[in-house]
C-alpha cells in the first residue's frame, strides 16, 4: 500500500557564505543548513496527493518541488533561532537580495546571480549570487529564498488530507469567526457577546466584553497577549481573557460602526467589513503606547471583504473573506486589494501554528494547508548562519546555495 507523507518530500539545502577583500581573497567563510517553509512543503504534499490519485498508475507524474522554485535570494540580519513549524515569512532587515532572473537594475542591496557557477541537474540545484563592494553592505545572518509568483492553488476543501478535526459541542450556538493568539484559538459569532478560548480541543475560558461589540458581524474582536480588544459604537475596549469587566481605551476609533478588528504585533487595525473602490481607511491604535496612529488610506481596484475572515498573512498583508466568493489580500505597502482566487467555502480561516485553520459553517474546526498568495514577505526557505558575516564597502560577498533532492 502506497503512503503519502510529508517527510517523503525531501529537499535539503545548505549554503556557503564567503566574504572577500578587495583583491578577491576569502577572509571569512561560514556554512549552514536550511529548512523549507512548512507552507511550501504542505502545498507540495497536496500537489503530490492530487497527482497520486488522479493519474493512472503507470503514468504517475509525481510532483517535483522544483517545479515551483523560488525566484529571489535575500539575506537579513535576523539572528533569532529557527522554528520550521511556524515560520512562514521573511523577518529582519533585508540587507541584500538577488533576483534569479538576472535582473540587474540599480539598487543598493541588489546582487547578481552568477550564471557561470550556478548549475542544475536531477540531484541538485546550485545557485550562486555575488554582491560587489557597493551593494548589500551590512550584517548577513539569515539567508532566505522567496517566491515572487503565485503558486497553483486548490480550494480549501481539497486540502484536508491528515487534517486534525476538532468537534465542538456548542449546543445551538454556531461559531462563525476564528482567530489565533499565543497558541490558542478564539471563537466568536455575530449573535452572541461570548468569546470562547479553545486549547487542545477544549474550551478553557469565556470572555464577555461589556458593553458588547457585536453588531451583525463576527470579527468584532481581536486578542493580544492576555487581553481581548473589542469595538462598541466606535469605542475601543479591553477585557482580560476570561473576564467580564471592560475598560475604555479610546473613543472615535474607526470611520463607521461596522468595523472589524485585527492585531499585528501590538497595533490594532480597524477597517470596514466591506468596502468598495476608490478608497477606505484603516485606523490604527498602539496598545503599547496607548496612542492612535495615523490612518492608512487604501486605494483598491476591487472590493474588500472581511465579514467572516480577517487575519495577518504577514506583517504587511491582511487576508479577508466573506461567506461567498474568494479570499482577498490587502497589502499595507502597495495599498491595494488582490483576489487570491481561493474560494472561501463559507468558512472563516486564520493562520495558527504555521498552518491554516478553517472553521466550517457547522462549527467544525480543522487544520488544512493551502498556498497563500506568495509575495516577497512569504518565504520558501530559511538558513540561519552560526555567526554574523558583516559586509562593508571594502568587501565583496559570495553565497553558494545548494538544494539537494534526496
Amino acid at each position: 500500500m502506497d503512503t503519502l507523507k510529508l517527510e517523503n518530500i525531501s529537499v535539503k539545502g545548505s549554503a556557503t557564505v564567503e566574504l572577500k577583500n578587495g583583491r578577491g581573497k576569502t577572509i571569512e567563510k561560514v556554512e549552514g543548513n536550511n529548512f523549507i517553509s512548512s507552507t511550501v512543503l504542505n502545498h507540495a504534499l497536496r500537489a503530490l496527493q492530487r497527482s497520486f490519485f488522479s493519474i493512472p498508475f503507470n503514468n504517475r507524474d509525481f510532483y517535483d518541488i522544483s517545479d515551483f522554485f523560488p525566484t529571489t535570494m535575500l539575506y537579513t540580519d535576523r539572528a533569532v533561532a529557527e522554528n520550521p513549524l511556524t515560520e512562514v515569512a521573511v523577518t529582519g532587515s533585508v540587507i541584500g537580495f538577488s533576483s534569479l532572473d538576472g535582473n540587474t537594475a540599480v539598487n543598493a542591496r541588489r546582487g547578481i546571480i552568477n550564471t557561470t557557477e550556478s548549475s542544475h541537474n536531477v540531484n541538485r540545484t546550485r545557485i550562486v549570487c555575488d554582491w560587489p563592494t557597493d551593494r548589500g553592505n551590512g550584517v548577513c545572518r539569515s539567508i532566505y529564498f522567496t517566491l515572487g509568483e503565485t503558486l497553483p492553488t486548490l480550494s480549501p476543501p481539497m486540502h484536508t488530507l491528515n487534517a486534525v478535526q476538532h468537534s465542538i459541542d456548542n449546543g445551538t450556538l454556531r461559531y462563525s469567526f476564528i482567530t489565533s493568539n499565543n497558541g490558542d484559538l478564539f471563537l466568536g459569532n455575530n449573535t452572541s457577546a461570548v468569546i470562547h478560548q479553545l486549547r487542545n480541543n477544549m474550551i478553557i475560558s469565556n470572555t464577555i466584553p461589556s458593553p458588547s461589540g457585536f453588531v451583525g458581524w463576527p470579527n468584532w474582536f481581536t486578542v493580544i497577549g492576555n487581553n481581548v480588544y473589542s469595538l462598541s459604537n466606535r469605542n475601543l475596549f479591553v477585557t482580560p481573557v476570561g473576564g467580564t469587566t471592560s475598560t475604555l481605551l479610546a473613543s472615535n476609533v474607526g470611520d463607521v460602526n461596522h468595523q472589524a478588528l485585527l492585531a499585528i504585533g501590538n497595533i490594532i487595525h480597524t477597517f470596514p467589513t466591506h468596502a468598495n473602490p476608490p478608497t477606505f481607511n484603516i485606523n490604527r491604535y498602539d496598545v503599547g503606547t496607548m496612542q492612535q496612529l495615523t490612518p492608512i488610506t487604501i486605494t483598491p481596484s476591487i472590493p474588500w471583504e472581511a465579514r467572516q475572515t480577517s487575519f495577518p498573512l504577514s506583517n504587511t498583508v491582511i487576508r479577508g473573506g466573506h461567506s461567498t466568493g474568494n479570499f482577498v489580500d490587502l497589502n499595507l505597502t502597495t495599498l491595494q486589494v488582490s483576489d487570491t482566487r481561493i474560494p472561501t467555502g463559507s468558512s472563516s480561516v486564520t493562520l495558527h501554528g504555521g498552518n491554516f485553520v478553517m472553521l466550517s459553517p457547522r462549527s467544525k474546526i480543522q487544520n488544512f494547508f493551502t498556498s497563500p498568495n506568495m509575495n516577497p514577505a512569504n518565504m520558501f526557505s530559511r538558513l540561519l548562519l552560526p555567526a554574523n558575516i558583516t559586509k562593508t564597502s571594502a568587501n565583496t560577498l559570495k553565497i553558494t546555495y545548494d538544494f539537494n533532492y534526496v
